[in-house]
C-alpha cells in the first residue's frame, strides 16, 4: 500500500521514474526497520500471538495515516513503460503487467541469489531457523532481523509501486493485495521463490478466467477456494517439502 500511494506521491510532482522507485523502496525499507527496532525488539517476552497482534495494530496506524494523507479515493498511477498495450499470441494486454512479470522475476532471481549463495543470506537462513545457536557462534541476530525487516519493506514497496497503475493507489488497497499474497504462498509453497510464483500465476489466471466465464464478483472467492483446496490435497503447497529435522 505504501509503495502505491508514494509512488503516486513522487509521480505526481514529477519526481523521474528511476527516482521515485528508489526513493519509495528506500523509504518504506527504512520504515520497515523502524518498525522493528522500535516496537519489535523492545516487545518484552514476545510470543508469535503478541507480535501479530502487535503488527497488525501497526498496519491499521499506518492505513489509517495513509487515509488522512491521501483520502479515502483510489488515486490513479501512470503506466512505466511508454506504449500502453502488448500483444503476444494474439492477446492484447496492458504494457505495466509485462513490468510486473519481468519485475517478479527480478526479485524472485535477487531473492534466490542473496539467501542462497551469499554468506550473509545463509546466516540469515541459520538466523531464522535456530537463533539461539547462531547468538552461541557470535551472530547479531537483532541485526539480521532488523535486515529482514528492512528488505521486506523494500520489496514490498518495489511490489506495490509496479502494481499501482493496474490496481489503482488506494489506503487499503495492501489488506487484499496481503491475503492474496498469503494465498500464492501456500498454494505455491512457503519458502520457495519459485513456489510463490508459480502460486501467484495461478491464482490470477484462475482469477482472470473466473471473471471472464462466470462474475467478476466471484474473483476473490476462487483465490481462497484454491487455497483451501490445495490445503486439503498437499498442505505443503505445489512446491513444498516436508521440514526434516534431525535428534
Amino acid at each position: 500500500m505504501l509503495g502505491g500511494m508514494l509512488q503516486f506521491y513522487f509521480m505526481s510532482i514529477h519526481v523521474p521514474l528511476v527516482a521515485s522507485l528508489f526513493l519509495v523502496s528506500l523509504i518504506v525499507g527504512l520504515l520497515g526497520y523502524i518498525i522493528h527496532f522500535v516496537f519489535i525488539k523492545n516487545t518484552k517476552n514476545p510470543t508469535e500471538l503478541s507480535l501479530i497482534i502487535l503488527t497488525i495494530g501497526l498496519a491499521m496506524v499506518i492505513r489509517g495515516t495513509a487515509m488522512l494523507i491521501f483520502g479515502k479515493n483510489a488515486h490513479s498511477v501512470g503506466q512505466f513503460l511508454p506504449f500502453e498495450s502488448v500483444t503476444i499470441f494474439g492477446l492484447t494486454f496492458s504494457s505495466q503487467y509485462l513490468v510486473v512479470l519481468v519485475g517478479a522475476l527480478i526479485l524472485a532471481g535477487l531473492l534466490f541469489y542473496v539467501l542462497n549463495l551469499t554468506n550473509f543470506g545463509k546466516v540469515m537462513l541459520a538466523a531464522s531457523q535456530n537463533p539461539l545457536a547462531c547468538s552461541i557462534f557470535g551472530i547479531d541476530v537483532e541485526m539480521v532481523k532488523s535486515v529482514s525487516f528492512f528488505l521486506s519493506g523494500f520489496l514490498g514497496a518495489v511490489g506495490g509501486s509496479i502494481i499501482a497503475p493496474i490496481s489503482f493507489a488506494k489506503y487499503n488497497i495492501g489488506l487484499i493485495m496481503g491475503l492474496k499474497g498469503f494465498s500464492a504462498s501456500v498454494v505455491g509453497g512457503f519458502g520457495n521463490n519459485v513456489g510463490a510464483i508459480v502460486g501467484g500465476l495461478i491464482i490470477g489466471i484462475s482469477e482472470s478466467l473466473s471473471a471472464g466465464y462466470i462474475s467478476s464478483s466471484y474473483k476473490d472467492a476462487v483465490t481462497f477456494f484454491i487455497m483451501i483446496l490445495v490445503l486439503f490435497i498437499k498442505p505443503s503447497g505445489i512446491f513444498g517439502s516436508k521440514d526434516v529435522e534431525r535428534v
